[in-house]
């Protein structure tokens, strides 16, 4: 059924509900807006009963923000009912231009391109039509230039923060379009005013207003990137003149003059702290302007207050550093602290920007753990800012933007003695890290769920979810206030930090609870805790000063956070030079030596699996005791190492030989929140398919035929009694039959061949013979999966990307998003004649009713102490992720 179907089936229902409550008010909004495009000459029945059912509500069920004003006014006004025609079908693109606008605040790209595109139509619609379309849509065609003005200059300011990246997704000459044909804009309304109405009319003053400050708005853009030239102070003081003309309004002015009043000061403190050159006295002036917008008794739209609050701490900053004055500094992060609380209820997007600019401000002046911290609340929106951006490109670009803070702030936080820290640590990588899988399967929330299609499982659990972290964090809360009120007056209270952090997650859970999204971002920490308490997770950063590991072991890290592990040998370049070691050993033959390191393959793997031991898993494991398993989530490049295989194996003699996995079996996950579901049950397994695709043509060297007959032979004698084995024939293999059978198994066991594609993760695959390639972007388009583990006994089909930091995506990763339990991978090359055997152990104990990952390291251990595999480099490969 098609979204307008659905739409048309949303509004029939909603209107057959005799008393609507908020909700159903929020849902039939939204319907309308979808009804209403692309804004046609007629409008639909569904919207125009939909119209006259919010005419009869009380004014507050709207809302009372400027759009929600707006929309009353285009509603009360019966703009949209108008007869068919040009005049009707420009009203609806300029209500559907505004509506995308406001939504476009928020940083969602889609909505500003919506809002740009709907404008240029409308005035498209407007060249084209004739003088009597004309009349009737004379007075509102100076909006449309102003609207088209504001968005422009809205997409502007996103895309100019691409052009910082290496290689930014959009052109420079493009990014300056926008802002030149936004100024267009801005002159065109304004030529448009005198011949419509007399200069006298109070909506025309305002109207007037209004480009003013939206001219101040494209003005301080343009000179925050430009350097300063012979004429840009004239431009900038002009601007702030004509400003300041800009009349006082009272409250209750009905003509609109008070609300371009208020937010034509936050223009006005902005065009003053750009100006070029700007004086210690225009900040102050800048100050008291914000100020006094601040203690305004009708300002109410916490949009706007955020937005006032950011101008408030950037003067105050700015302040700061030009007088020296350290009573600034305290108040400018007040200020930022107060405009993230306020941005997250009303606009993730300034909630990002205050974090942001606190921590880069921080972090010049040295101040790392007021960074960090800063940093940590800014990674608690990246999931829904990412989220909003387009392309893949543009995605990666905004990660990019981060990559470098991340591991710096969960090193610094992880070093804190504050247990508060060390918890927003692990909140900080929760956050971050798998923004690019998620967003690949598409499954995040929209709008609340219609009462005409049923309600999906993922949104319920979604809900109760949401439901139980504002239970939690509100009941947190709770307790912090009242030790705060128990504090002896005088002394410093330590858990202002504490307060602080939860303050900032129940506003984020409660914004995404309002706008419908349903579901919690990344767990909190507390379940986290309850995560770890089925096996503990092990949190890995790195920097280019040392790495850090965070060791979550359950119920006993609830009030004292995280254990920290410092790990200050452990660097970007450590990392860097261990993988180059496993690459040159994958490129080696038995025996052959290394032209640039002078070591065997063998050789060369065991130098890895020391150094790791050494400068990662032993504080590790000392703090994981004798555990029998637990999870690591590395992230990034740290992901690519074989961790799971650490140990002291630089002995001539394999007796002498230690490994952690003989102990502990070591797990990965991307993060927490993949562990949700996977973590609930222990399915049984009924059924088994084996795949193994038709062998390669002759010569070709990318992918030689296999001999997995050894391998299948193994894996069918460890079937116990009730377990179904299937075999698809190699012939048979297509992309078709492994989705399928992923739908109606319980483990899907592939022998082949992996393309693995580092750079672009989502192509990489499972090679199925001839052409034929199953994807990444495929499994995480699947739907209806039953199957519970995948066994990809092919080489590196454990790979991740490279491209970012923290990048998670893989084969692993995305068939663990599409609903599986578990998968068993390799993170380089195998062999057939060492795979056998260790498959056959591995099925033996796995079957057997050991856990998969003890499974396969009690397979590894038994293999390897046969002196059947002895070179870690034919065991370490395997690795298993889930949960």
């Amino acid at each position: 059924m098609a979204a307008e179907e659905y739409a048309v089936l949303r509004a029939r229902t909603l209107l057959g509900v005799s008393r609507w409550t908020q909700q159903d008010c929020a849902d039939a909004v939204r319907t309308h807006d979808e009804l209403e495009e692309p804004g046609e000459e007629m409008s639909r029945v569904e919207a125009h009963e939909l119209r006259k059912r919010f005419r009869t509500l009380p004014e507050s069920m709207l809302g009372t923000g400027a759009i929600d004003g707006a929309r009353r006014a285009m509603f009360a006004g019966g703009h949209l009912d108008r007869p068919s025609g040009p005049a009707r079908r420009m009203y609806s693109l300029a209500y559907l231009a505004l509506v995308r606008f406001h939504q476009g605040l928020t940083g969602n790209r889609q909505c500003l391109d919506a809002a740009i595109s709907l404008s240029r139509t409308c005035l498209e619609v407007w060249e084209a039509a004739g003088e009597a379309e004309r009349s009737a849509f004379v007075a509102r065609i100076p909006t449309v230039d102003c609207s088209l003005a504001a968005a422009l200059g809205a997409r502007y300011n996103l895309n100019r923060e691409f052009l910082v990246h290496p290689d930014p997704p959009v052109r420079p000459d493009e990014v300056r379009a926008d802002l030149e044909e936004a100024f267009r804009a801005i002159e065109r309304g304004a030529a448009r005013l005198p011949s419509h109405r007399g200069g006298s009319d109070p909506q025309l003053q305002v109207f007037r207003q209004q480009l003013q400050a939206i001219k101040a708005s494209l003005m301080s853009l343009k000179y925050a990137d430009m350097p300063a030239g012979p004429d840009s102070g004239s431009e900038m003081r002009a601007t702030v003149a004509e400003l300041d003309l800009i009349p006082y309004a009272p409250p209750g002015d009905a003509t609109g003059a008070r609300s371009t009043w208020l937010g034509t000061r936050i223009f006005l403190a902005q065009a003053l702290v750009n100006e070029p050159g700007a004086l210690t006295s225009d900040l102050r002036r800048a100050e008291e302007v914000l100020l006094g917008l601040l203690d305004a008794p009708d300002l109410t739209e916490e949009s706007v207050i955020a937005a006032a609050q950011l101008s408030l701490a950037t003067t105050r900053m700015l302040l700061a550093d030009s007088t020296r004055d350290e009573r600034y500094r305290p108040l400018a992060v007040n200020a930022f602290e107060q405009s993230y609380l306020t941005g997250a209820r009303s606009n993730l997007r300034t909630a990002w920007d205050a974090a942001t600019q606190q921590a880069g401000w921080a972090r010049r002046d040295g101040r790392r753990l007021e960074a960090a911290r800063a940093y940590a609340a800014a990674f608690r929106v990246l999931p829904v800012l990412i989220h909003t951006q387009i392309t893949r490109a543009d995605k990666e670009s905004a990660l990019a933007m981060a990559a470098d803070a991340l591991p710096m702030c969960a090193r610094e936080l992880a070093n804190s003695s504050a247990v508060e820290d060390r918890i927003e640590a692990v909140l900080a990588l929760e956050g971050a890290r798998g923004v690019l899988l998620a967003e690949g399967l598409g499954q995040r929330a929209g709008p609340a769920a219609d009462r005409a299609t049923p309600r999906s499982s993922s949104t319920v659990e979604g809900d109760a979810r949401t439901a139980r972290a504002i239970e939690n964090l509100t009941r947190e809360l709770d307790r912090l206030r009242r030790q705060e009120l128990a504090h002896p007056a005088g002394t410093e209270w330590k858990g202002a930090a504490s307060m602080a952090a939860c303050r900032r997650q129940l506003a984020l859970v409660q914004a995404r609870s309002r706008d419908g999204s349903g579901e919690v971002a990344a767990p909190d920490w507390q379940e986290i805790v309850t995560l770890a308490e089925v096996a503990p997770l092990v949190y890995l950063t790195v920097t280019r000063d040392g790495g850090a590991a965070l060791v979550v072991t359950g119920e006993e890290c609830r009030w004292t956070g995280p254990i920290p592990v410092d790990l200050p040998t452990l660097t970007v370049g450590v990392v860097r030079r261990l993988l180059d070691r496993l690459k040159e050993a994958e490129v080696l033959q038995d025996r052959q030596k290394s032209p640039k390191y002078g070591r065997t393959r063998g050789q060369l793997t065991r130098d890895v699996v020391n150094d790791l031991w050494e400068q990662v898993m032993q504080p590790v494991a000392e703090v994981l005791g004798d555990c029998e398993r637990a999870v690591l989530l590395p992230g990034g490049l740290l992901g690519m190492l074989p961790l799971h295989a650490a140990g002291k194996c630089d002995s001539q003699q394999v007796d002498e030989w230690k490994f952690l996995l003989e102990r502990t079996a070591l797990s990965y996950a991307p993060h927490a929140a993949a562990l949700r579901s996977a973590a609930r049950s222990r399915p049984a397994i009924t059924r088994l398919t084996l795949v193994h695709p038709a062998p390669a043509p002759a010569g070709d060297a990318i992918h030689p035929s296999l001999d997995v007959a050894a391998e299948l032979s193994g894996v069918k004698s460890a079937r116990p009694t009730g377990v179904t084995m299937t075999e698809i024939e190699p012939e048979q293999v297509s992309k078709a039959r492994l989705l399928d059978a992923l739908r109606t198994t319980d483990v899907l066991h592939f022998t082949g061949h992996g393309d693995v594609d580092s750079g672009n993760p989502l192509g990489s695959g499972l090679h199925l013979g001839g052409d034929a390639q199953l994807e990444v972007r495929d499994l995480l388009a699947a739907r209806g999966v039953r199957a519970a583990f995948a066994v990809l006994s092919a080489c590196g089909t454990a790979v991740t990307g490279d491209a970012l930091p923290d990048e998670v995506v893989g084969l692993p990763a995305a068939l663990i998003q599409a609903g599986l339990r578990g998968v068993v991978a390799t993170q380089w090359m195998c062999f057939d004649d060492f795979t056998a055997p260790l498959m056959t152990e591995f099925y033996r104990y796995w079957l057997g009713g050991a856990h998969p990952s003890v499974a396969l390291a009690r397979a590894q251990a038994t293999v390897l102490r046969q002196g059947l595999l002895v070179n870690p480099f034919a065991w370490a490969t395997f690795a298993y992720t889930g949960a």
